[in-house]
C-alpha cells in the first residue's frame, strides 16, 4: 500500500472516530422527557415514580415546555406540588416566555397561583409579547389572584410590548369592575393609551359601561383626554351606538365639539357616518369596516329616535351646528376612490363628501329611511322615522343648509336621494321613503335652493329620479324644480329614471319615467341610458391596454 493510501486510511479512521464520539456525546445529553410526558397525560403515579428515580424535574422539550408547565396548563395542582417540592423551577418558561404562573392565572386557579408564588415564582415575569400574569388575571377575572399577584410585586402599569395594553384595560374590557377598583387602588394609570389610541375610558366607552367609567373618572380620568390617535371618548361612544354613555359624558363635562377622525360628535349623532369612518376602522385593524361585533356583524347603530335627544343634548351643551367633517370620503367606496368625483360613471351623483355638516348627515339619513310594512290584512301602515325631525332641530339651532360637501352637494340634494345606489331588479319604481319626503319638505320650507347643482350638474330632482322616489319627484316638480335639468352627460331626470348605471348595475324605474313624462318632461331630450351604456362599452373595448 502506498503512502498516499495509508494517509487516506488514517484520515478516514480519525473522521469515523470523531463522528462516533459526537454520536455518543449527543446520546449522552439527550434529555429524559419521560417526566414531561407523564405530566402531560396527568399520570401522577408515574410523575412520583420518576421523581423518586431522580429524573431531571426541569427537563425541557425542544419548545421549552417542562413538566411543571404541563401541570399548570392542566391545572393539576397535585402534580405541580410534587414537582415544586422536588425543586422544579417555578419560572420555567417555554420558547414564547409563557410561565406556569401565566398558565395558572389563565385558568383562574387560585390554589396553583398561591403554590407557585410561595415557591418563589416572579409575579411580574412577562412572556415574549409583554403579557404578564396580572394582565391575564385581570382578563380571566379572579379577584383573589389579582390581589395575590399585586402583593408579590406585580407591576400594575406594565404594558404589552407592541400594543401597549395594561392590566387595567383588560379589566375594563372584560368587564371585571371589582378588579378595576383594586387596580386603581394599586395606582393603575388611567391616562395610558395603547399604540392604536385606546385609553381605559375609551375602552369603557366602546362597551357603553357607565359604572366602570364612573370609577375611572373618580380616579382622575379626563373625559376630554383623547387616545394616542386623537380619538375622543364622546364621539367614539356615539359612533359605537352608546347614546346613554354619550349623555353621561356630557353630564361629566365632555366637550361637545370633540371629534373622531375629523368627524364632529354632532355629525356622528345626526346620522350614520360609516362612510367617513372607513379609513379609521382600517387603521385600527378594526373589522367593523367589513363587519364587527353586533348589528350586521359590526358596530351598534342608533336609530333616529335615539339620535334626536342626543342631538338636542349636544346642541344644548354648545355643539357647533355648522361643524364640518374634515375627512374625505365617498359613497360606494367599495369601488375605490375615483379621482373623477361626482363625474365618476359608477357613482350616483356625488363625489368627495368632505365638508358635510350634521345637517347633511341627517338629511342623507332621512332619505335612507324606508318606507312601509304591510299589515296582516294587507294594508300599508307607513312609519315615519325621525331623521327629518333631526333636520328640523338642527335648522332651528342655526344650521346653514347652504354648506355643501366638497363636490357641491347640498343637504337638500342628499335628502332628495342623491348619492346612494338603488339596485332593484324588475321594480317599476323605487321603495317609498317617507323620510326623504319629510326632509325635503322641511328643508325647502326653510329656504333650500331647489335647482342648485353640484360639480357634475346634478340637482335634487336627479337624485329622486336615481332612487325612483315618485312622491319626492312630484313634490319637487310641483314646487318649481327644473324637470329638464341636465347633468354633465346631458341626462335629464327622465333619462335617469328610464335607465341609468348605478354602481355596477343598470337600473330602470319605468313607472318613475312615466310619471316624469306625465309631469311634462321632454322625453326627447338627451340620450337614453341604454345607448350610453353601449357607447361606454365600445370605448372600453377599444381602449389601448
Amino acid at each position: 500500500m502506498g503512502s498516499t493510501a495509508i494517509r487516506r486510511t488514517a484520515a478516514t479512521g480519525v473522521l469515523a472516530g470523531v463522528l462516533a464520539a459526537a454520536a455518543i456525546a449527543t446520546t449522552a445529553v439527550e434529555p429524559d422527557l419521560r417526566l414531561v410526558a407523564a405530566a402531560a397525560r396527568q399520570d401522577a403515579a408515574a410523575v412520583r415514580a420518576l421523581i423518586d428515580e431522580g429524573v431531571d424535574v426541569d427537563a425541557r422539550r425542544s419548545d421549552g415546555v417542562t413538566a411543571l408547565l404541563w401541570a399548570a396548563h392542566r391545572d393539576d395542582v397535585a402534580t405541580a406540588g410534587l414537582l415544586l417540592a422536588a425543586g422544579a423551577d417555578p419560572d420555567s418558561a417555554d420558547d414564547h416566555g409563557v410561565t406556569p404562573l401565566i398558565r395558572a392565572s389563565e385558568n383562574a386557579s387560585l390554589a396553583l397561583v398561591q403554590r407557585l408564588l410561595a415557591a418563589g415564582a416572579a409575579a411580574d415575569l412577562a412572556q415574549g409579547n409583554g403579557l404578564t400574569p396580572l394582565m391575564v388575571a385581570a382578563r380571566t377575572g379572579n379577584l383573589d389572584i389579582v390581589r395575590a399577584l399585586l402583593k408579590h410585586g406585580a407591576g400594575v402599569n406594565a404594558a404589552t410590548t407592541e400594543l401597549g395594553a395594561t392590566a387595567l384595560m383588560w379589566a375594563v374590557a372584560a368587564p371585571h369592575r371589582p378588579i378595576v377598583e383594586v387596580l386603581l387602588e394599586a395606582g393603575a394609570d388611567v391616562e395610558v393609551s395603547t399604540a392604536k389610541g385606546m385609553t381605559p375610558l375609551l375602552t369603557a366607552a366602546q362597551h357603553g359601561d357607565i359604572e366602570t367609567a364612573r370609577l375611572l373618572i373618580a380616579a382622575g380620568a379626563d373625559v376630554n383626554q383623547p387616545g394616542a390617535d386623537g380619538t375622543y371618548p364622546l364621539p367614539f361612544a356615539i359612533i359605537d351606538g352608546h347614546d346613554d354613555f354619550a349623555l353621561f359624558l356630557l353630564e361629566e363635562g365632555a366637550d361637545p365639539n370633540t371629534r373622531i377622525d375629523g368627524i364632529p360628535a354632532l355629525a356622528g349623532a345626526a346620522g350614520n357616518v360609516d362612510t367617513w369612518l372607513a379609513g379609521w376602522d382600517l387603521r385600527h385593524g378594526d373589522a367593523r369596516y367589513v363587519s364587527r361585533y353586533r348589528a350586521r356583524g359590526g358596530r351598534i347603530y342608533l336609530n333616529a329616535a335615539q339620535r334626536l335627544p342626543l342631538v338636542r343634548a349636544l346642541l344644548a351643551a354648545g355643539a357647533d351646528p355648522n361643524g364640518r367633517i374634515t375627512t374625505s370620503a365617498m359613497l360606494m367606496n367599495y369601488i375605490g376612490y375615483p379621482k373623477k368625483g361626482a363625474f365618476e360613471p359608477f357613482v350616483c351623483g356625488t363625489g368627495d363628501l368632505r365638508g358635510a355638516t350634521a345637517l347633511w348627515v341627517a338629511a342623507f339619513g332621512a332619505a335612507s329611511e324606508g318606507a312601509y310594512r304591510s299589515s296582516a290584512a294587507g294594508s300599508e301602515n307607513y312609519r315615519v322615522e325621525s331623521s327629518a325631525d333631526i333636520v328640523g332641530v338642527l335648522l332651528a339651532a342655526g344650521a346653514d343648509q347652504s354648506l355643501a360637501t366638497d363636490d357641491g352637494t347640498t343637504p337638500f340634494m342628499a335628502a332628495a336621494g342623491l348619492g346612494r345606489s338603488t339596485f332593484r331588479p324588475n321594480w317599476t319604481r323605487g321603495q317609498r321613503s317617507r323620510g326623504a319626503e319629510a326632509a325635503t319638505r322641511v328643508l325647502l320650507e326653510a329656504g333650500a335652493e331647489i335647482n342648485a347643482t353640484n360639480e357634475a350638474d346634478f340637482t335634487a330632482l336627479h337624485g329622486a329620479a336615481f332612487r325612483g322616489l315618485n312622491e319626492v319627484v312630484e313634490y319637487l316638480v310641483a314646487n318649481g324644480a327644473d324637470i329638464d335639468a341636465r347633468d354633465y352627460r346631458g341626462r335629464t331626470p327622465y333619462r335617469l329614471a328610464e335607465g341609468s348605471k348605478q354602481s355596477f348595475q343598470f337600473q330602470a324605474f319605468p313607472e318613475t319615467a312615466v310619471l316624469l313624462a306625465e309631469l311634462g318632461a321632454n322625453t326627447r331630450l338627451g340620450v337614453p341610458g341604454t345607448v350610453q351604456e353601449r357607447a361606454d362599452r365600445a370605448v372600453a373595448d377599444t381602449a389601448v391596454p
